[in-house]
């Protein structure tokens, strides 16, 4: 697939800016969620990503780009395409499709609450990127739970057009749900309609990858009983906080 300018592979979501609000520390904050592009069963959906690999999480940064151009803002750009992206450094396990690289720097629109805060604020204030009503607020992905560090995922996402100190190999989400899987819950459904699991990606590569994927992760990991229990717990406690931070409005 040709590499997506990332004003358009962040348009496919399409999400709305919704509420602002103060957190206790007195960060401030601006939600979007909305519709975004939803894909029907796994065929599509891999059909569409340029690639599709599971990795670890090394390293998590913050970085301001024009997302028109995706290269760091000028002077000269238009101040509303000046956005701040949150930039995931995976060391890659397996590769199903595309490419093969030792590093795949995946990057999700806004930032992410409770985590070095003050770095994704001082990034925002030195661009001058304020909302509407004039503060210093971090855009939050309401959709999107945010990929932890030494953690593992499977990944099915697209290439960008970034380009951040002299690198360009960036990859994008497909929407906020379908694109990045906890690989602790290999066999929870991601939706009600749809059936993409982490099985049911990986066993489109072949009738026994996912066999020798789940028996290589149940090696690596001496207590995966108590992780994949873990997972699921991680799962619910996520979808009781989307819950309840949406009907309260935080």
């Amino acid at each position: 697939m040709k590499k997506l300018p990332v004003i358009l592979c962040f348009a496919l979501i399409a999400m709305l800016l919704l509420s602002a609000c103060v957190s206790v520390s007195g960060t401030k904050y601006i939600y979007r969620t909305g519709d975004e592009v939803t894909y029907d069963n796994v065929s599509e959906l891999i059909e569409i990503a340029d690639h599709v690999f599971t990795g670890v999480v090394e390293n998590i940064s913050f970085a301001i780009i024009n997302d028109e151009t995706g290269k760091p803002p000028t002077e000269a750009c238009n101040p509303n395409h000046v956005i701040l992206i949150t930039i995931y450094d995976v060391v890659v396990m397996s590769n199903y499709k595309g490419a093969e690289q030792h590093i795949m720097r995946v990057a999700t629109q806004g930032g992410i609450r409770g985590y070095r805060e003050e770095e994704q604020l001082y990034l925002l204030m030195h661009e001058g990127i304020v909302s509407l009503d004039g503060e210093y607020r971090i855009l939050i992905d309401r959709g999107l739970s945010p990929l932890e560090k030494d953690e593992s995922y499977l990944f099915v996402v697209i290439d960008l057009i970034i380009e951040l100190d002299g690198n360009r190999s960036f990859v994008g989400i497909l929407n906020s749900y379908q694109s990045l899987l906890d690989l602790d819950n290999p066999f929870e459904e991601v939706d009600s309609f749809s059936n993409i699991t982490v099985r049911s990606i990986i066993s489109e590569f072949g009738i026994t990858a996912f066999e020798e994927h789940w028996e290589n992760w149940k090696r690596s990991i001496p207590n995966w009983e108590e992780r994949l229990e873990n997972g699921n717990r991680r799962s619910y406690n996520n979808q009781n906080d989307l819950t309840k931070s949406t009907n309260n409005g935080d």
